[in-house]
């Protein structure tokens, strides 16, 4: 079964299902999914006084989503920080990985985009490394084949489409897909 049916399954009980076993990897996940604002996870503390309570918890469910394996979805109202939230969870990312671990992300947006994403990383988090794939063909397709595995590289959804094969090699940590409705 699908590891991301547990929650689903748990909230089944004994009544629905007659022959179930929970074994220890199964309790730990429901618990830590169940317990995202009592996890370890700690905010970037150059992010703690900036981050309002409510963005220090959609931090701390991409935290508990990454690290039980899922990947998710933050949706709330335009102007609430969900940049920050993911800024704040890319940086964590990168302070709490080893030297040789990836942790190259990919954030794709709408054109008008772009540049509000490398303004904000710049101002948040100046330390992480930002990769605008924007110029040329020829210029594109060397910036994506120059990245390293800690890079951020930031791409609209037309240019994706065109440099598709282009990425096609390379591994991700993660994926942003902001205005996913694109």
């Amino acid at each position: 079964i699908p590891k991301y049916r547990a929650m689903y399954l748990d909230a089944l009980g004994g009544n629905e299902i007659s022959s179930f076993n929970r074994d220890h990897a199964f309790r730990e996940l429901i618990r830590n999914m169940k317990s995202v604002e009592e996890s370890d996870y700690e905010v970037p503390k150059s992010l703690d006084q900036i981050m309002r309570g409510y963005q220090k918890k959609g931090f701390l469910w991409l935290k508990t989503l990454s690290h039980n394996g899922f990947g998710g979805i933050l949706a709330d109202d335009m102007g609430l920080g969900k940049t920050l939230q993911v800024i704040a969870f890319l940086l964590s990312e990168v302070q709490e990985a080893g030297k040789s671990d990836n942790r190259r992300c990919l954030i794709v947006c709408p054109a008008s985009l772009v540049y509000n994403w490398k303004n904000e990383i710049e101002r948040f988090a100046p330390e992480l490394s930002v990769v605008m794939v924007t110029g040329q063909a020829a210029e594109r397709a060397a910036l994506i084949a120059g990245s390293t595995n800690r890079d951020i590289l930031i791409t609209s959804y037309d240019l994706l489409r065109r440099d598709l094969t282009h990425y096609e090699k390379l591994l991700f940590y993660c994926e942003v897909v902001d205005e996913a409705q694109f």
